[in-house]
């Protein structure tokens, strides 16, 4: 079979003819354009679709991503190019590993990522394990990233060259380790190219749109997994004061567990300029708003610090120039449509890390991921606990 784009050399080269490959297929379009990119290169694939939690015994929403549908369409997409698929139940795993932490961190007054704890503590271990166990040589995923080799740096993960698809945030906890074994085929196209390919390709799945949420979260609506929390009492559900950076009320807010920081929509309260979600403070029950400028932070502090590369220094300003054998500007992200921000210094001292930003960013919220960028490659991550403003926005 004809692939209808240029296959890069880094690819073709990894993965000549008969290469053992475990395929992680979703039902979306991504997964089934790298199916058919692995079948053009004559790989020797095996197709694994993980079952979450998930809509597993009865109909869920046709859009979620692991929704009966979804894993038909996975089956559908394994059937058409000749090669076996299997579903694997991680239900248990993953209730345990990322839907318990996702509901202990917004009790905390946080806002997580699932994503960071499921690609990092289950789906990528995991695949990787089941690769070993089937002899394959490489995991592989649709995801928008790249692993590069660098010598004695090793395999590390770097952007895909889509930036407006590039999903090397979501992975930059996984362990490095894993890197060697994993391949990325679609990390070298845009998001308009996989999609024309797919339309070239007759896949089914060619104008299936892209799946915008929570896995175990379908339509937004929290209510159900935070109903335990409800119903005990917690403090993040209590109802509270909306107050200014003053500390004057100027409404009511539901309970904390609603809100995000960078949030404008929903607040319920007039004002003659837009209010944001300035803080959660949670020992008051207050929600603390104020205009779009007040959001503006230069210092982050954070934990769960894992560093992406081998011998990252632990203290580091950007007039000692590029840390390790990588070239170009050391950038922070704090979410991940976040075009970055360029870091004037970083400490780190265990599993903590505070970043100093040349410039300011908007709307960081404690509990998701700051990542650190050098170029394209990925150099280190954490978990933002706490944002100052040390200057004028």
């Amino acid at each position: 079979m004809t692939f209808p784009l240029e296959i890069p050399a880094p690819v073709r080269d990894l993965l000549p003819p008969g290469t053992g490959v475990l395929l992680g297929v979703s039902g979306g379009v991504d997964s089934a354009v790298t199916l058919a990119l692995l079948s053009a290169l004559g790989c020797d694939v095996q197709c694994v679709t993980f079952k979450n939690i998930c809509f597993g015994e009865a109909d869920g929403p046709e859009k979620a991503c692991c929704s009966l549908d979804a894993i038909e369409d996975a089956r559908a997409q394994a059937r058409r190019f000749g090669f076996p698929h299997w579903v694997a139940n991680i239900e248990e795993p993953f209730r345990d590993l990322v839907i318990t932490p996702f509901i202990a961190e917004y009790a905390s007054g946080r806002t997580p990522n699932p994503c960071l704890d499921c690609n990092s503590a289950l789906r990528f271990p995991e695949l990787v394990r089941l690769a070993r166990r089937q002899g394959c040589a490489f995991a592989a995923t649709g995801h928008y990233a790249r692993i590069g080799h660098r010598g004695p740096a090793g395999a590390v993960l770097m952007r895909g060259l889509d930036a407006a698809k590039d999903q090397s945030y979501f992975l930059h906890r996984v362990d490095p380790g894993l890197w060697p074994h994993v391949v990325f085929p679609l990390g070298w196209y845009t998001k308009e190219q996989v999609r024309a390919a797919a339309r070239e390709l007759g896949l089914s799945v060619a104008r299936k749109p892209d799946s915008q949420e929570i896995c175990f979260v379908p339509d937004d609506d929290r209510s159900g997994l935070f109903a335990d929390l409800g119903a005990a009492g917690d403090r993040a559900c209590v109802p509270g004061d909306i107050v200014d950076a003053r500390g004057r009320v100027l409404g009511r807010h539901r309970g904390l567990i609603h809100y995000t920081v960078g949030q404008r929509r929903g607040l319920g309260v007039a004002a003659p300029r837009p209010l944001y979600v300035l803080e959660l403070d949670l020992e008051h029950s207050r929600l603390v708003v104020g205009p779009q400028e007040d959001l503006a932070r230069d210092v982050l502090r954070g934990d769960r610090f894992v560093a992406a590369v081998a011998d990252l220094p632990e203290a580091w300003e950007s007039d000692a120039g590029p840390p390790g054998p990588f070239a170009g500007d050391v950038t922070l992200r704090v979410r991940h449509r976040h075009a970055g921000a360029r870091v004037r210094s970083w400490r780190r001292r265990g599993d903590e890390l505070e970043v100093r930003l040349a410039e300011p960013v908007r709307g960081a919220a404690p509990g998701q991921g700051m990542v650190l960028y050098q170029g394209d490659v990925v150099l280190a991550g954490a978990r933002i606990l706490a944002t100052v403003r040390t200057t004028e926005a």
